[in-house]
């Protein structure tokens, strides 16, 4: 099967034949290329269409799995670096306590957070260091990751030597830097949710075809007709549901409301979103 390594807007491809590069390279959004709509194709494959504009990362973002830790020394001052996935400024000071309390005797705790899947807020400290020689380098290494909803904190124990500006840049860089390659990076979605009524008839046949195609079903209730939550894409929830009740429904609508009112079911979007 062909490989393909680059791609244009509005090309429609098999996931399959994604050269390894190109797929990681459009998945991560780090140059234009993005996979903005799909849909069932032969032999169960999904095809793709390709969008070279970049909008904001509504579905998709990268944290850590699990607390890991970094360690740099230069000049017997010790820098150890604490990495660990939080979502509230509120949390990640509780952190912090934790790690003052577990160090007491460091001379400076200095921090650094990226929250929110869209990275929209960021913050650092530099608790005491010149300026831009600690929190900057920090939170540097968490954007160079591609990382959001982490945070971050280097507690150092004076060696007794100073190091400068350019030494503490590269003392709390490195540090955060052995942390995060030492931890488990995952990706995140961000997804709507819709309640889908579905007649009992069908329900057996809906559900398996959801866990076939990795749909998320979040609930399921029992009344006179099945309830079932699932969990979409937030940028492209409607387009994807169209597409999944199409390839169940085997019909060719060209609206969500049509193939609802084929199967005899009803969607309805909650509010909120969650994060999976």
């Amino acid at each position: 099967m062909e490989r393909i390594r680059h791609v244009s807007d509005g090309q429609p491809i098999c996931s399959p034949t994604f050269d390894r590069c190109c797929r990681n390279r459009i998945q991560g959004k780090t140059q234009p290329g993005q996979l903005v709509g799909h849909c069932a194709g032969f032999h169960g494959y999904t095809y793709y269409c390709i969008c070279s504009q970049l909008p904001g990362l509504e579905d998709q973002f990268l944290t850590l799995k699990a607390p890991s830790e970094g360690y740099y020394m230069e000049r017997g001052s010790k820098f150890l670096a604490y990495a660990f996935p939080v979502s509230t400024e509120e949390a990640f000071q509780q952190m912090l306590q934790g790690i003052r309390k577990e160090h007491p005797k460091a001379r400076h705790y200095c921090t650094a957070i990226r929250l929110h899947p869209d990275a929209s807020l960021e913050r650092s400290n530099d608790d005491g260091e010149p300026s831009g020689s600690a929190g900057r380098p920090i939170l540097g290494q968490i954007v160079r990751h591609h990382l959001t909803n982490v945070g971050i904190v280097v507690v150092r124990y004076f060696g007794g030597t100073k190091l400068g500006i350019p030494g503490l840049i590269e003392a709390y860089k490195t540090s955060t830097s052995n942390a995060l390659e030492a931890a488990t990076i995952i990706e995140k979605n961000v997804l709507v949710t819709v309640e889908i009524t579905v007649p009992y008839k069908i329900f057996p046949s809906f559900l398996n075809f959801c866990k076939q195609t990795e749909i998320p079903v979040l609930n399921e209730s029992y009344g006179t007709q099945v309830t079932v939550v699932l969990g979409l894409k937030k940028s492209t929830a409607e387009y994807d549901l169209t597409g999944a009740l199409h390839h169940f429904s085997q019909m060719d609508f060209k609206t969500l409301q049509e193939y609802l009112e084929h199967l005899g079911f009803k969607a309805n979007y909650l509010p909120g979103e969650l994060i999976l």
